[in-house]
């Protein structure tokens, strides 16, 4: 009997020891790097602003299941007032037709500014209606917005999916007169994956190169804004390069084509040229770490490009499915694109 009440005295302590080596572990693992107040603006007058955070990326995920009500990524519900046309060929990916859906407000008046909107999924996953939240929001509020299609897989491996992506652009310079665009003033706007093709997208004007052929050449493919969620930034630091995802996307490892990660690296491409740049980022992100964004903020900085950044305490990748920072993001890409859109 004494040996029974030792074993379960031990067993308690041991199941104790494991259990709070378990809360460390879930509370220490994705922990922030430190906060940079000298790169992070100040929010401005009118934008919702994020919710609190958590200590590490698992912890913030564990919250984000049981107590966030998630946005509904794909197919949803309609917004009064908000007209949306799917499947407009836009251009072509080889042989492949390529496709957008459009949402335009339907009280409108006069020609308005136009957005492009590129999901994200690693290059390889996604659906053009993934950020139909964006832009039933965006549309709303006074734009003309295309959520695109691009290729994904082998199909959409570097350049390809940036060369659809400056298609898209394209088609909706072409047709501006069309569906009211004015073609001075278009963004574009991504999250992960699409943040990243958002951002090269905006710094690569005039390189033929990332032009490729699918469609309306004679048009500039060139933005006057964009607002990047949580995108890759640069594909040559160590970490980064050897991503599974990054790997099958470029079609090699780093080592057999350095030069190649250079020109993909959306913060090697970025000059004194470069538009106007929103940047929103979670600091517990462990797939794009936020210090992808802090490194592009300090070349926006030095180059004197007009930038917000919100650099989201506690938050992880992918944190904009969350309705509480949804309702951030949202309204600072407006407020954002209403800026340098809409203020001629």
């Amino acid at each position: 009997m004494k040996y029974l009440r030792s074993l379960i005295k031990w067993t308690g302590i041991i199941l104790l020891l494991l259990l709070s080596l378990g809360m460390v572990f879930i509370c220490a693992y994705g922990s922030a790097p430190a906060k940079r107040p000298d790169l992070v603006t100040r929010l401005p007058a009118g934008v919702v602003p994020p919710p609190g955070g958590y200590p590490s990326e698992i912890t913030a995920f564990l919250a984000g299941y049981l107590f966030y009500d998630l946005i509904p990524i794909e197919n949803g519900p309609p917004v009064p007032g908000v007209h949306m046309q799917e499947d407009i060929e836009y251009g072509r990916g080889g042989d492949t037709p390529l496709f957008l859906d459009l949402y335009t407000p339907e009280n409108r008046q006069g020609v308005l500014p136009g957005i492009l909107l590129f999901f994200g999924g690693s290059w390889k996953y996604g659906r053009k209606d993934q950020l139909r939240v964006y832009a039933q929001y965006l549309a709303a509020n006074g734009y003309v917005v295309g959520a695109v299609q691009y290729r994904l897989r082998e199909a959409g491996q570097w350049p390809n999916s940036i060369q659809d992506a400056k298609c898209a652009v394209r088609w909706m310079r072409a047709h501006a007169a069309e569906f009211g665009i004015d073609p001075g003033h278009i963004g574009v706007l991504g999250n992960s994956a699409g943040g990243y093709l958002s951002l090269m997208t905006a710094y690569t004007a005039g390189q033929p190169e990332f032009e490729g052929d699918g469609g309306w050449a004679d048009e500039d493919s060139s933005v006057q804004a964009v607002v990047d969620i949580y995108g890759p930034t640069d594909f040559t630091e160590p970490i980064r390069r050897d991503h599974n995802a990054v790997v099958s996307y470029m079609g090699g490892r780093y080592e057999e084509m350095p030069e190649r990660f250079a020109k993909a690296s959306p913060i090697l491409q970025l000059s004194e040229k470069s538009p106007p740049t929103c940047v929103i980022h979670g600091t517990v992100d462990q797939l794009v770490p936020v210090t992808q964004s802090d490194r592009l903020v300090e070349k926006l900085q030095d180059f004197g490009i007009p930038y917000e950044y919100s650099r989201i305490n506690g938050w992880p990748h992918a944190m904009d499915a969350a309705v509480a920072v949804s309702n951030h993001t949202k309204s600072l890409a407006l407020h954002f694109f209403n800026r340098y859109l809409k203020q001629k």
